[in-house]
């Protein structure tokens, strides 16, 4: 049989058609497709470059997302918080804001204790394509530098083409799942309703939670390095730009409360006294409050109830 390089090229033609069929459905629609939790991750994208200018800015993960609500606090609040996020995506969307927007008067920033301790949504980072490749490469040099392996694990190179290209290996399954389509209508609604909330949504809608959130799984405050550099860089970014910057903690369920070790607290506490001397123009509060379980949507997040209290002792107590 004689060896035909002609209908080899077809054949890799052939093959190669769908294969980048599905790569641009998945780069042009991924409304379509994607879960639900990428509507709120691209909304916040959209806002930091496109949206109007806030007074005051939120910054920080879901426990700031689901816990101010804008409308509740004063005129010109945005929450451009997102869930699952680390200082990493936080100093990133304060920069492309800033990039976009005048400074606004005010920033609040709120992290979860455990966020400084785990990078455990990197892969989510990744899959939602937040990061441009330049800034990826910034936070790569970072994990490289820290030794940070939840960032710089063995493969990350072809895992960041392959989710750039939006290759079949990272997304067919979602699309296989949402039937091409299925999941535009409700994806629609969940930006629309974000952005009409002016960023803030709820992660827990239960009437009361008694669970442990994740802060009870560690013994001390085994913070991340890479966390840390990118936390001091979004300080930076703030008191350059003449921000006024409150950090302020996000209060925990009475049944976590109860549990997370005095090794921990002490850990966080000394990581906020740094904060705190290397920034003493900033207000930085050091005490998590603690709320009745009735106040919590799960084990890590408040409900609308909770939501409603938090907003209302932020108000009060800044005079927003």
């Amino acid at each position: 049989m004689r060896f035909s390089l002609r209908k080899l090229i077809r054949n890799l033609i052939l093959i190669s058609i769908p294969l980048i069929l599905v790569s641009l459905f998945a780069a042009i629609f991924p409304m379509r497709y994607m879960a639900v939790e990428y509507t709120m991750w691209q909304e916040e994208k959209d806002y930091v470059k496109n949206g109007d200018n806030a007074t005051t800015l939120v910054l920080g993960d879901s426990r700031a997302k689901s816990g101010i609500i804008p409308e509740n606090l004063s005129k010109g609040v945005y929450n451009a918080a997102i869930g699952g996020a680390t200082a990493i995506e936080m100093y990133y969307a304060c920069r492309n804001y800033l990039n976009n927007h005048p400074s606004p008067e005010r920033a609040i920033v709120i992290f979860a204790p455990y966020h400084f301790c785990e990078i455990d949504n990197w892969q989510q980072t990744l899959y939602y394509n937040y990061l441009t490749v330049p800034e990826l490469a910034e936070v790569e040099t970072g994990a490289f530098k820290t030794g940070e392996a939840a960032v710089g694990y063995s493969g990350w190179i072809t895992d960041i083409i392959s989710f750039k290209l939006r290759l079949p290996n990272k997304y067919l399954d979602a699309i296989y799942q949402a039937k091409f389509t299925g999941n535009f209508e409700a994806n629609k609604s969940k930006y629309d309703s974000v952005m009409a909330d002016c960023g803030y949504t709820e992660f827990g809608t239960d009437n009361g939670n008694d669970g442990l959130n994740y802060e009870t799984h560690h013994e001390t405050f085994d913070y991340s390095e890479l966390v840390l550099d990118y936390y001091d860089r979004l300080m930076n970014l703030l008191e350059e730009n003449g921000v006024e910057t409150y950090i302020i903690q996000s209060p925990i369920n009475e049944a976590s409360g109860k549990v997370i070790s005095s090794e921990f607290w002490t850990g966080y506490d000394k990581f906020l006294t740094a904060v705190e001397n290397e920034y003493p123009e900033f207000t930085v509060e050091h005490e998590v409050p603690v709320y009745d379980n009735i106040y919590f949507g799960d084990n890590n997040h408040m409900n609308r109830k909770g939501a409603e209290k938090f907003t209302a002792v932020v108000k009060e107590k800044y005079n927003f």
